[in-house]
């Protein structure tokens, strides 16, 4: 499957796709992976123990059973790796099955351009995905923000079919919300949209606990061919790059007079 095409298939054609693929004209191995970097501006200082990652790989892999329920045969025996401007070994989280990740304290690092590879050797063979990492999309940001109510951010520079939001709260050095994928349909699910430009994302407010300054990052995705994939299903596997453009905003008291 080429994902240029996937893109414009619903999420029953392409699973329907996937069928004929699992029943003998592809691998039946899934991996959903998703890449992200972070453009740190100069004037923004990062407590030396920051929680705040500026590089990040994680992969779900898993076998394809049944290609209506894919997300119940994690892999959790592999051995992970990336490959770019460094290399290093995706480690399992033991409490995500199929789930590894690297970041940026491993010795990850995020340059718009490079070209990243994930290969992955498991009991079902072996396989490789790339993708080329695309820089930031610059974004704006409503004026006037407080706490508990929903922000949405707007492109005013970039296309990406895409996007992922991070927020971080600077005075308590805490991560309060990200929009990542948790499990390998949830990622399976952020990359099969229409493949129209995504302009807008709407953070929540329970991102926004407390009257705070806040690190707000948005990262518009790209996504590899996978008609170019070795060893997956490509109907149901994808890799997605992307860098977070950053905003410091601080964010006022509720209306009410809460925290």
């Amino acid at each position: 499957m080429s994902f240029l095409v996937a893109l414009t298939l619903s999420g029953c054609d392409r699973l329907a796709s996937a069928g004929d693929v699992v029943d003998g004209l592809g691998d039946t191995t899934v991996v959903q992976a998703v890449f992200l970097g972070a453009d740190i501006p100069s004037f923004v200082e990062l407590p030396q123990d920051s929680e705040f990652y500026t590089a990040f790989c994680k992969v779900f892999l898993a076998e394809v059973t049944d290609v209506s329920d894919f997300t119940n045969a994690p892999v959790s025996g592999a051995e992970v790796r990336f490959t770019s401007s460094e290399t290093g070994r995706l480690v399992l989280n033991e409490d995500e099955p199929g789930a590894y990740q690297i970041y940026s304290y491993d010795g990850l690092s995020y340059t718009p351009g490079q070209t990243a590879t994930v290969s992955f050797d498991a009991s079902g063979g072996t396989g490789e995905l790339r993708v080329e990492a695309p820089v930031a999309p610059t974004f704006s940001v409503p004026l006037g923000p407080r706490a508990h109510e929903p922000m949405t951010l707007t492109v005013t520079e970039g296309e990406f079919p895409h996007l992922v939001a991070v927020v971080y709260d600077l005075d308590h050095d805490q991560l309060s919300y990200d929009s990542l994928p948790d499990d390998v349909e949830a990622a399976y699910e952020l990359n099969s949209a229409d493949g129209e430009p995504v302009t807008t994302v709407v953070i929540p407010g329970e991102a926004f606990k407390r009257k705070s300054t806040y690190i707000i990052g948005l990262a518009g995705l790209e996504v590899g061919n996978a008609q170019a994939f070795e060893g997956v299903n490509e109907a149901l596997s994808t890799f997605a790059a992307g860098q977070l453009g950053l905003q410091v905003v601080a964010v006022d008291g509720a209306v009410d007079g809460g925290p």
